[in-house]
């Protein structure tokens, strides 16, 4: 579906100025290896104090203890801050789990400007006590306020925000894979019916009952996919009256049992459709493209979704084997249009580049662009994309921590941060980007956002035996920012849609997507990096709708909300 015209808009304002960065000289622009990446870990600071619940028995080697939770980023009461949801583990064992049910529960951290986390968790009733794996974070039912899903081991849950400040477990999604191992899951229109829909990810059959334990050399430690078999994934239909059906296998997603720990959606062939990428640990990777086809009897149109990853070179590595796929990063690293894919993997497996060659093929580049040799002593969880240095290219943060067990080396590890070139090849910049980057973590869950508004990405951190860490950027780099928030008319998420902003000669393309990293959902907003503080860039959205709309001399260093076919008004701050 291409974009069939073009109108100009003039922005209109609506709210006080967003919290810009001070004002820094002008400076000529940095490359990348001139600007120095420096991160701080604010938790303390904003009083952000939480430690993942992992329910580790000593000698009982349960996979799921090791997993991890995820970090979820969402304006869940629209003044303009985005607010953190952080899972948490319980007690896994059911026999004894009415003794510690109510100890350990999921936390929602509301962000006071900036400044400090404030935890409203029990008051706002959204401390969900399941054994928390990864959230997903999305307006499903349209009524401006931002829902929470929860994938646990055991029975999932969805948070629906009353807009009030308070939530409440919702009726209408008691699913069919209730009791499975959930990892991960995104919320997308997958019927193009106006409504937010859920695909659920899930992991494998492992249980207390059949859980092994495995020798490494003299030492016991957890064992790996190979052991379980596989969960198929589920979908459920949002029906628009608080209800949700399940439509795995009349979409066309079969009963695929991956092994899955990500899920990630993104337009990665430019048709403007959702398409669905899914990582799975061990087994080959799933990207479900959408078709329609024609009925014989009454020729109306029918949507499903067929697995294109092997014929599109992004199932397996380039030398065709199965890769222990754990995070996910979509963005154009190499900026000639198409977004391409980044996954995070096992210790000294390599995490993957495919790069996007258009025409439906992607080809494994890991090893030419330099993101083989960065990562091969490493295990890769979480990732996030973005433009640490605002040079215009995106960057990747790297969460790394490895899953045999406290015995068994290596164990804890550095994370990682990695800087594009401009030409989508990456160096590791981590000694040099502050002390978190020295220490050694379990990292898991991580998820990026612009907490303090001030034009860059923060990350959010959740590792296994150590509290959350809060990464605030604080590199230095004269540049200036816009940031963009999209809706379509209907007020859901426009998914797909692509952004061209326009600075001078610079012309940079992000698409809205959803989902990636590792069991985390991160900030919804695009961030562009800006050359002058005097700048007035331009931005071209092109909707899935078909349409395409010009908005002209926007002011640089504040937030914009742009909805369909509406002047843009400025986020409220």
């Amino acid at each position: 579906m291409k974009p069939d015209s073009t109108s100009a808009k003039k922005p209109v304002a609506n709210g006080d100025k967003s919290k810009s960065k001070p004002s820094p000289q002008v400076i000529k622009e940095k490359s990348a290896a001139s600007v120095q990446p420096q991160f701080v870990n604010v938790a303390a600071t904003m009083e952000l104090e939480f430690e993942y619940f992992e329910d580790r028995v000593p000698g009982r080697f349960f996979l799921p203890e090791v997993m991890g939770g995820g970090v979820g980023w969402g304006d869940f009461d629209r003044d303009g801050w985005t607010d953190l949801y952080l899972m948490n583990g319980a007690v896994l064992d059911p026999s004894v789990r009415a003794v510690g049910e109510s100890e350990h529960r999921n936390v929602l951290f509301r962000n006071i400007r900036g400044g400090r986390m404030t935890n409203v968790g029990l008051t706002a009733n959204a401390a969900d006590s399941g054994y928390g794996q990864g959230c997903a974070i999305g307006d499903f039912d349209a009524d401006g306020f931002c829902d929470v899903y929860l994938c646990n081991y055991g029975r999932n849950a969805l948070l629906s925000n009353n807009g009030d400040g308070t939530f409440e477990h919702s009726s209408g999604i008691e699913e069919e894979n209730d009791g499975q191992w959930s990892s991960s899951a995104v919320w997308v229109d997958l019927n193009a019916d106006g409504n937010l829909d859920l695909y659920c990810v899930n992991y494998m059959d492992c249980t207390l009952q059949n859980s092994r334990v495995c020798q490494y050399g003299e030492s016991s430690g957890y064992c790996g996919p190979g052991n379980y078999e596989g969960v198929a994934d589920v979908v459920l239909l949002n029906t628009g009256d608080g209800q949700f059906r399940d439509a795995t296998i009349e979409l066309g997603f079969g009963d695929l049992q991956g092994k899955g720990l990500a899920v990630a959606v993104s337009d990665f062939d430019k048709d403007f459709y959702p398409d669905i990428y899914v990582a799975n640990d061990m087994e080959a990777n799933n990207l479900f493209v959408r078709t329609v086809s024609k009925a014989p009897d009454n020729g109306t149109g029918s949507i499903h979704y067929r697995d294109v990853a092997p014929e599109s070179g992004c199932a397996v590595s380039g030398e065709g084997l199965n890769e222990a796929s754990m995070g996910i990063a979509c963005a154009d690293f190499d900026g000639d249009g198409l977004v391409d894919l980044y996954l995070t993997h096992y210790y000294q497996m390599k995490n993957t580049l495919y790069r996007n060659l258009g025409g439906g093929q992607f080809e494994d580049d890991s090893f030419r662009t330099g993101v083989a040799v960065t990562s091969f002593p490493f295990l890769g969880f979480g990732v996030v994309s973005l433009d640490v240095n605002q040079d215009r290219y995106p960057d990747l943060f790297v969460a790394n921590g490895h899953v045999l067990g406290p015995t068994i080396d290596p164990n804890a590890m550095t994370p990682q941060l990695l800087l594009n070139d401009g030409r989508g090849n990456f160096m590791d910049h981590s000694k040099t980007a502050g002390a978190y980057f020295e220490d050694v973590w379990l990292g898991r869950g991580a998820a990026g956002a612009d907490f303090d508004n001030d034009g860059d990405l923060d990350i959010c951190v959740s590792h296994i035996d150590r509290p959350v860490a809060l990464l605030r950027n604080d590199t230095t780099t004269g540049k200036n920012f816009i940031t963009v928030q999209l809706a379509c008319r209907n007020r859901t998420p426009c998914h797909c849609a692509r952004v061209t902003m326009t600075d001078g000669d610079h012309h940079v393309m992000q698409v809205f997507g959803a989902g990636g990293s590792y069991l985390s959902s991160s900030d919804d907003r695009l961030h562009f990096a800006v050359q002058d503080s005097s700048s007035v860039v331009r931005l071209l959205v092109e909707w899935p709708s078909g349409q395409s709309e010009l908005y002209d001399a926007l002011p640089v260093n504040r937030g914009w909300q742009i909805t369909e076919r509406r002047s843009p008004s400025e986020s409220v701050k």
